[in-house]
């Protein structure tokens, strides 16, 4: 599930080849990006009346804390099982074109351990009285050398992007393939219609590997809504009463994340002013509970998502469990 709150990474421009893989394996962007808002919004009403749902898991780490709409999603262990099935299938699909691919290794993880650590913003005063906003610095240091590693791989040529993405790929990519593969056919054989990597996601069961396109709006439409509830509004003013104490003038938590001084630089150190008041956040956070009631009215929120959407959701989540089952048994063959 990607995560709406605002972090600013490091990452290298992706390569017409990169987007043209990413598209084709329908990614959706990774841990911190943000899906696309809702074209209606899930009426549930924000009510401060309500109570908070107490936190399920370790109340001083929400990477331990779930929400309602998880139980419509892979886990990453399932979400890495199927995405391994996913790369067995394409590969096997080119080798029966005569070509060889491997699919890029991972990505080292980098800053939020999961989709729930930093959903509230910071919270680990250790790392923030070193690094401030900014991820850990070795775990960022080999996330940018496994980009420009990646950035190195030798890249598909027109054709073989066509042979990847089919028919899913932009009309200006499939124009610079050689005539045979424009017109749908690669040495004599027919080029699937999403190329190997849709026919990967037919076997599979998911054009989306599983991944409900309604959660993934839900969960942005669900952060979006948060922010206006009497609970969580409320707090924030706390919050932010307590830092304009200790010197500093942010309206709300994603304010101080978001202040353009402490974006990352490569070229320099993280200052001490942007270490000063990460600290001073935390301690703000946890004055005011902020990420346990934030969480709460999220949980609340998601919770009337979940009984306005039942029956889509568990026919999604049926969808997941076949794709799951193929996955694991594609893994086990291969």
């Amino acid at each position: 599930m990607s995560t709406p709150h605002r972090r600013r990474r490091r990452v290298a421009p992706l390569s017409l080849t990169v987007a043209a893989a990413a598209l084709a394996a329908g990614c959706t962007g990774g841990p911190q990006g943000t899906a696309a808002p809702a074209t209606a919004s899930p009426g549930f009403p924000a009510s401060s009346a309500s109570p908070v749902s107490p936190v399920a898991g370790d109340t001083g780490d929400p990477s331990t804390w779930t929400l309602p709409l998880q139980a419509y999603q892979p886990t990453e262990r399932q979400a890495a099982a199927i995405a391994a099935a996913e790369g067995t299938l394409v590969q096997r699909c080119m080798r029966s074109f005569g070509k060889e691919w491997r699919p890029a290794p991972g990505l080292p993880r980098v800053g939020p351990r999961n989709m729930m650590d930093w959903r509230y913003g910071i919270h680990d005063e250790a790392l923030s009285s070193r690094r401030g906003y900014q991820p850990d610095a070795a775990e960022q240091a080999r996330y940018d050398s496994a980009v420009r590693t990646q950035s190195r791989r030798p890249a598909p040529s027109p054709d073989e992007e066509v042979l990847l993405g089919g028919s899913d790929l932009p009309a200006s990519a499939r124009e610079q393939a050689g005539p045979e593969v424009r017109g749908g056919s690669f040495n004599g054989r027919k080029i699937p219609s999403g190329g190997c990597f849709g026919q990967a996601r037919t076997t599979l069961g998911s054009q989306s590997r599983g991944v409900s396109p309604l959660v993934e709006r839900l969960n942005f439409a669900s952060y979006e809504a948060s922010l206006s509830d009497p609970a969580v509004t409320e707090v924030f003013g706390l919050w932010s009463t307590c830092m304009r104490e200790k010197g500093y003038s942010y309206a709300a938590p994603m304010d101080a994340d978001a202040d353009p001084r402490f974006r990352p630089d490569p070229r320099r150190r993280v200052s001490e002013r942007e270490i000063a008041t990460a600290v001073a956040d935390i301690s703000c956070r946890r004055r005011h509970r902020v990420a346990e009631i934030w969480h709460g009215v999220e949980v609340r929120v998601q919770d009337g998502y979940a009984r306005e959407n039942a029956t889509r959701l568990a026919a999604d989540r049926r969808t997941l469990d076949t794709v799951i089952r193929n996955s694991t048994d594609i893994n086990g063959r291969s």
